[in-house]
């Protein structure tokens, strides 16, 4: 099992790393830096939605389960996120998607995602955060809570999975970078589950958290109007010289 893990691994990473750029001939592709790859991953796939549900589930567990169901989650998503993106990019691929439109798509995902903490106002409780309530009162909690809801929804968002797998159509040269920056974020989401109890303890953090969710989204919002931008002068909806 684990000899055929490492193969399918292998063999979807080199065809990540050759797909085909779906940009037309002669044209240049928009690069995004690293930096913001990083942004683009830490605001959809990133801890900060995570630490809550996390706490929430593990209530009242030993250290002991909640370092393994930290760990099993991670990996669960990890595996989750790399066979979606290569299905993902595979199918973009066939369809022979322009650039523009997978940016323009790009924005719409990043500045929908970023409205959804207004909306939750009105949309009443958080679907993760039920469903880490109610594992966290069943009488036996296990760790198949690693699976659904830590991995999936929780930490493989589907706005996640969605950006992670645009970002791979427009950078396909640069395959490796990207899923090596998406492991760096779930590095981080693995240790904010680690450490959820003491962040959660810690006096005002809850507030600074709320703060640090502001301002991000704020961010999230300028970069999804700028991504959709970029995509509609490629498109040639507007004029070269307009915005």
């Amino acid at each position: 099992m684990t000899v055929i893990s490492t193969t399918w691994l292998l063999s979807a990473l080199t065809s990540l790393a050759g797909a085909q750029s779906t940009l037309p001939a002669g044209a240049e592709p928009p690069v995004f830096s690293f930096g913001k790859v990083f942004t683009f991953l830490f605001l959809t796939l990133g801890p900060l939605k995570i630490i809550g549900p996390f706490a929430e589930m593990t209530r009242g567990r030993d250290a002991a389960f909640r370092r393994e169901l930290a760990y099993r989650g991670a990996a669960v998503a990890a595996v989750g996120l790399l066979v979606a993106v290569t299905i993902g990019t595979r199918i973009l691929d066939k369809w022979g998607i322009s650039v523009g439109a997978l940016l323009l798509t790009a924005g719409i995902v990043l500045f929908l995602v970023a409205l959804r903490p207004v909306l939750e106002q009105y949309a009443g409780h958080d679907a993760r955060a039920e469903a880490a309530q109610t594992a966290a009162t069943s009488e036996h909690p296990s760790k198949a809570l690693a699976i659904t809801p830590l991995a999936f929804p929780t930490i493989v968002t589907p706005y996640g999975v969605a950006v992670l797998i645009l970002l791979m159509a427009l950078g396909a040269n640069r395959a490796i970078g990207i899923l090596a920056v998406a492991a760096a974020v779930l590095g981080v989401d693995l240790l904010a589950m680690l450490g959820a109890d003491r962040i959660l303890r810690t006096p005002f953090v809850r507030t600074l958290l709320l703060i640090i969710g502001m301002v991000l989204g704020i961010l999230q919002v300028a970069l999804g109007i700028q991504t959709a931008a970029a995509g509609v002068r490629l498109l040639g909806l507007v004029g070269p010289g307009a915005g």
